[in-house]
């Protein structure tokens, strides 16, 4: 077995615990929107916002397309 594949297994071993992840990213995902009502450019805290809106998108998309590709890869199996 390839390394690729290795870690591929390993991945769709944890599809259960995905779904816990992507509910709280989701919740983080409002949460941050929430607070973005709040805080202007120019503010202090603006750059944080900023920074948190790409790491909760980021990683929404990256565990979206890993349970994706689990779950199909356990419907071919």
């Amino acid at each position: 077995m390839s390394k690729t594949s290795t870690l591929l297994d390993l991945i769709a071993a944890q599809r259960e615990q995905m779904k816990v992840i992507l509910a709280l990213l989701i919740i983080s995902g409002l949460l941050l929107a929430l607070s973005a009502a709040f805080v202007r450019p120019g503010d202090q805290a603006y750059p944080i916002l900023i920074i948190d809106i790409v790491l909760v998108a980021g990683a929404f998309v990256f565990f979206s397309g890993a349970y994706w590709y689990c779950t199909k890869r356990e419907m071919n199996d």
